[in-house]
């Protein structure tokens, strides 16, 4: 050819890597142009997303909102605009429209209203994204995914660093499995653990995170200490660190369930994989945060929009700080690590080793020990028998049960530290204690226990006058005043409202139950439960 041969348009499209071309012929032909854009970038495997019913693309610089502190280069899930979208269809396709005099085809822009009415449709053939990660995957099956991809079976696209990982050994001798375990412990040998339980529950917070991108729900994991210094923030950055080679998203613990919620919702729509709710300070109750522990999808606003959208809840949870106070629903669904250095001054101390270093230096070589361990479980094709776990089946499984196989305490045993310390579980048993011991298994009215206190004994059941010993008068009183004391005085009304609250939750045994209605008032017992 002639150096001054004039080049063809599929020349220079395909010099600029368009993918396809698209001809708008006039009215009446938005919706094939829309099925044909949308075809050709599915087609060429353009990176565009289906995610919570929005269209999404992934960028590598994380957003900065009051209250979430994450790193900058992180991967981050944000949607599509109308404009982000014109500019990626017109990125990647060859518009041409047709003038309607002369019938010549005029290379155009894509039109903002197709890529308003792509968006509109809500029912795409595009690709849908779980979730972005940035280390290896363990499979229920026990297949590894290790490589750069998107996995369609799982939805997950894999981001790894260039060659930073060798293919896994899928069934791992018994000496490499324990081999990897002694890496785990020795990347942990600097930490204060207080017991072989709390060893136990930070090595599942390590492994935890190489299969949570494929388990629909997860347990949290709470760094429980009793002074600043211990080690709680550094174990945090060595988990996160070990799994994606960069700092997790620190969220401030809001009080505010509505601006709690707004943030954790952020960082899931977000991607981020490790959500570090740190130094909390206050007692910790959070029933979104219970949602996303024992659901799959969390559903919110995305901030600044009026639109709402379902994301998956794919991120490992972990919460740290200075004497740890967890209550209500959250009690069982998070594990808790303690660390205890034992001196005057923990920050002060010398260190051997840095994990946060180690993990970041020795990574590929700790995430394949994890792995390792989760490997040489499902190879064994053994099963430990460990108590159900409810909401966390699979994660037990591929998590909890190896931990236990290789001689190590149950992570799960360390609910009943949390459990013992929660103070609405302490106020149930105070009551039904109480109660029981006053009243056995009869009915009675809410009103009659203020009564029972306030009349000097004397308290009412349906109508029957009933004398309390003073031991269990003043047992009763101090129970009620725990759990409905206003302004100083007995509240009848929010011992009803506590009563609802609790009804039917099992502690020893034993539990109030609802009975017969009155016009009074609501008849009350304790039951004891089968």
């Amino acid at each position: 050819m002639p150096k001054d041969s004039p080049i063809s348009s599929e020349e220079v499209e395909a010099l600029f890597g368009i993918v396809g071309r698209v001809v708008i012929e006039g009215d009446g032909d938005q919706p094939r142009v829309c099925d044909e854009i949308e075809a050709l970038l599915v087609r060429a495997a353009v990176p565009i997303w289906q995610r919570g019913g929005m269209l999404v693309r992934v960028v590598d610089e994380g957003s900065r909102l009051e209250g979430l502190e994450r790193d900058v280069c992180a991967p981050r899930i944000v949607m599509f605009d109308d404009r982000a979208l014109v500019d990626t269809i017109t990125r990647y396709l060859s518009i041409w429209r047709r003038n309607r005099k002369t019938q010549e085809l005029v290379h155009v822009d894509c039109p903002l209203v197709i890529a308003q009415t792509i968006l509109s449709r809500k029912e795409w053939s595009f690709p849908k994204l779980e979730a972005v990660v940035e280390h290896p995957v363990m499979l229920p099956s026990g297949e590894v995914l290790w490589e750069s991809q998107y996995h369609a079976p799982t939805g997950l696209l894999l981001q790894l660093p260039y060659a930073a990982f060798q293919s896994p050994v899928t069934e791992p001798f018994e000496h490499e499995v324990h081999s990897a375990q002694d890496e785990l412990c020795e990347l942990l040998e600097e930490f204060p653990f207080v017991d072989d339980v709390d060893l136990s529950v930070a090595l599942a917070f390590l492994m935890t995170a190489f299969v949570r991108p494929v388990l629909p729900t997860c347990p949290g994991f709470a760094i429980d200490a009793h002074t600043a210094g211990s080690g709680k923030s550094t174990l945090v950055r060595t988990q996160a660190r070990l799994a994606t080679g960069r700092e997790p998203a620190f969220l401030t613990y809001r009080d505010d369930p509505i601006e709690l919620q707004k943030l954790l919702f952020a960082a899931l729509l977000e991607g981020d994989q490790h959500i570090a709710i740190d130094n909390i300070n206050v007692t910790l109750q959070s029933a979104d945060l219970a949602v996303m522990l024992t659901a799959s999808i969390y559903r919110g606003r995305v901030l600044g929009q009026s639109v709402n959208a379902s994301v998956p809840t794919k991120a490992v949870i972990s919460f740290n700080g200075n004497n740890l106070q967890i209550v209500g629903d959250l009690t069982r669904r998070v594990l808790v690590c303690r660390l205890d250095p034992s001196c005057e001054r923990p920050a002060e101390r010398e260190f051997k080793a840095d994990p946060i270093k180690s993990a970041t230096e020795l990574r590929a070589g700790l995430v394949d020990a994890a792995i390792t361990i989760m490997s040489g479980y499902i190879a064994a094709g053994e099963r430990v028998k460990v108590r159900p776990f409810g909401s966390f089946e699979d994660w037990s499984r591929l998590v909890r049960e190896p931990l236990v196989w290789l001689g190590l305490p149950d992570p799960v045993d360390s609910i009943r530290l949390l459990e013992a310390a929660d103070p609405e579980r302490a106020q149930l048993q105070a009551m039904l204690t109480a109660v029981h011991a006053a009243f056995d298994f009869n009915e009675f009215k809410a009103a009659s226990l203020v009564h029972a206190v306030k009349a000097k004994n004397q308290a009412s059941l349906d109508g029957t006058a009933v004398a309390l010993t003073s031991e269990q008068a003043a047992d009763l009183g101090e129970a009620l005043h725990a759990v409905c004391e206003r302004n100083g005085e007995l509240n009848a009304k929010s011992l009803g409202r506590w009563f609802l609250r609790i009804h039917g939750r099992i502690n020893d045994g034993l539990r109030f139950v609802k009975g017969r209605s009155t016009n009074t008032g609501a008849m009350w017992r304790v039951e004891r439960a089968a």
